[in-house]
């Protein structure tokens, strides 16, 4: 955690989010907070600096989302919140184009406040990080995808599971990001030796290819998780949240596609009928055919078959694939 205070801004014009939000707050974020009613207000207090933002889309003078696109344009890089009393798919792309954090709809509580402070507070730590290796070209590209997180990664690199060990015995590494193929030893007989040496060791299993029973097997040796090439930004994410235990933005996993509600964890995509309670899973890759391996868990209580929905369905887990930059399709 950063040794000085966080500067919060909170932008809503009702006065009872201001108190809702300040009331959430614990002691090193509730004693530097800016308050503003509208949008002018919240532009100027985004333009002065502050760490962290809660920014009510709906506004007097200028609304939220025109306040943080300005603050943007100029370069703001400020941790946002947008808080609106509903969602719809119009402001959820604009979120995620401004590079929101996260889209709270109210009426929200004091739990989903604590869960972004929590986050925030994480992110303002840099981590130390190692990335194992034995190619060059996979190490770079690694690199460019770490630094895109919403973490802030400062990133070490290694190309042999014996540097590895070497260096974990050397420095702490917050989380290890660990390929499986490399010669001499290999990814899992890194894992074991790393667990053994430094068992509170966070590693990332990375492979280019599914093999149930051997992730298996490095999850019980202490992998805490484990990810498949080629991955993103956001499947980064996801993993890190999950590692030290925080709760994944709904703007980055959910959506809301016509009669569909949709959830993304790293590989995963799951699609919802709302009516039915139908639930529709699919592994998404990157090249065609984006959804494989799909699995279907039906509600044996609804009325409509479950096979009807499944065009609908691919069609919604498709859509949101795109809109989340995950996919390109070519239309």
């Amino acid at each position: 955690m950063s040794l000085r205070q966080s500067k919060v801004l909170i932008a809503d014009d009702s006065r009872a989010v201001h108190q809702l939000i300040r009331d959430s707050l614990p002691g090193d974020y509730s004693a530097n907070v800016v308050h503003a009613f509208d949008g002018v207000e919240c532009l100027h207090a985004l333009d002065h600096g502050v760490d962290l933002a809660f920014i009510d889309v709906h506004m007097p003078t200028m609304g939220g989302m025109d306040a943080l696109w300005a603050a943007r344009i100029a370069g703001n890089k400020t941790f946002v919140t947008l808080i609106s009393g509903r969602a719809n798919r119009r402001c959820i792309d604009l979120a995620r184009q401004l590079e929101a954090y996260e889209f709270l709809t109210k009426p929200f509580s004091s739990a989903d406040i604590d869960a972004i402070l929590a986050t925030h507070r994480r992110i303002s730590t840099p981590m130390q990080v190692l990335i194992v290796d034995d190619s060059p070209v996979s190490l770079k590209v690694m690199r460019k995808v770490l630094a895109s997180s919403v973490f802030h990664l400062n990133i070490e690199e290694a190309n042999r599971g014996a540097e590895a060990i070497a260096r974990c015995n050397a420095e702490a590494f917050d989380v290890v990001f660990l390929d499986v193929n490399m010669p001499g030893l290999n990814g899992y007989a890194t894992l074991a030796r790393l667990m053994r040496a430094n068992p509170q060791t966070k590693v990332v299993m990375i492979s280019g290819e599914y093999n149930a029973p051997r992730e298996g097997e490095a999850l019980k040796l202490g992998a805490t998780a484990i990810m498949h090439k080629p991955f993103f930004p956001t499947e980064i994410d996801a993993a890190l949240h999950q590692i030290f235990g925080l709760q994944s933005p709904k703007l980055a996993t959910d959506g809301y596609v016509r009669d569909f509600g949709i959830k993304i964890h790293g590989r995963t995509i799951a699609v919802e009928h709302a009516e039915t309670g139908h639930v529709y899973e699919y592994v998404w890759f990157r090249d065609p055919p984006h959804l494989r391996l799909p699995l279907v868990r039906k509600n044996e209580l609804a009325t409509i078959p479950v096979g009807e929905l499944v065009a609908n369905a691919k069609k919604a887990a498709m859509l949101e694939l795109e809109n989340a930059s995950l996919v390109q399709v070519a239309h």
